[in-house]
């Protein structure tokens, strides 16, 4: 299936809580951002879950954003959940630590080029080594910090990134700050995919653990990252996940009596 077509087939789009995103294979994932790449194309590329769509209903900027958006693909469980609480499938779950490694194997062979930026000093440059290990052949072109001052400091970090021109772009600031820096600068950046790709950088660097595969087969991983993180991730999902299911039986009333 060309990229044309997975953008314009409605049967891919679906919509929760007034953001609309697309409901894709992996395979039709991977081919959709590899084509924008082929064909020298420009897109920006957003993952939402649960705790994207509670921020989105209150942050109409970001929800904006998202809308604005023609790749947008659904991460986690809680996606899963929403779909089949509105009637809908959803054909896979499309995490960017899932993606990655395909992403990876995809840009290897078509020479594709990679740049990090985002996480703590020190972060992405882990990732990057660890990435061309793990994928020989592999070119990421270069890597930034995420924390700079985006006010004053963006367009330094811009030329950066646009003097080595890379095909792919990863964002690591977390949502919804990532979505709007991507926004923000998009026209100035000189790269066919920005992706935003949240806390991505933090496992592939090797500082944090991902859950056993049994646990990511069963949609409840969201439980080890609880467990090791509680103080700050309590608050995400102890209170964010019970909201999000009301959120979303709200808003099914509210379609049903439209």
């Amino acid at each position: 299936m060309t990229r044309t077509m997975v953008l314009m087939d409605q049967s891919n789009q679906l919509n929760v809580l007034d953001v609309g995103f697309l409901s894709i294979s992996m395979d039709d994932a991977l081919s959709l951002v590899s084509g924008v790449v082929k064909a020298d194309g420009k897109e920006c590329v957003s993952f939402i879950n649960a705790d994207c769509l509670n921020i989105s209903s209150g942050d109409h900027e970001y929800r904006s954003i998202l809308n604005s958006q023609r790749i947008v693909l659904p991460d986690g469980a809680g996606m899963n959940i929403a779909c089949r609480m509105i009637g809908k499938r959803l054909k896979a779950n499309l995490n960017g630590t899932d993606l990655l490694p395909e992403l990876c194997e995809i840009s290897k062979k078509n020479d594709f080029t990679l740049f990090l930026l985002g996480a703590a000093p020190g972060v992405a440059g882990r990732m990057k080594k660890n990435l061309e290990a793990s994928y020989p052949g592999l070119n990421v072109v270069g890597e930034q910090h995420g924390y700079f001052d985006h006010d004053s400091e963006s367009a330094d970090v811009i030329a950066k990134i646009n003097s080595v021109k890379p095909n792919i772009l990863l964002v690591a600031f977390g949502a919804p700050r990532q979505e709007k820096w991507i926004h923000r600068h998009q026209h100035e950046i000189d790269s066919n995919l920005l992706i935003g790709v949240g806390g991505l950088f933090d496992f592939y660097s090797g500082d944090k653990k991902r859950a056993p595969m049994w646990m990511r087969n069963g949609g409840i991983e969201w439980l080890y990252r609880l467990y090791l993180e509680p103080g700050r991730l309590w608050r995400r999902y102890i209170i964010g996940n019970p909201l999000f299911v009301y959120r979303i039986l709200k808003w099914k009333k509210k379609q049903s009596q439209a």
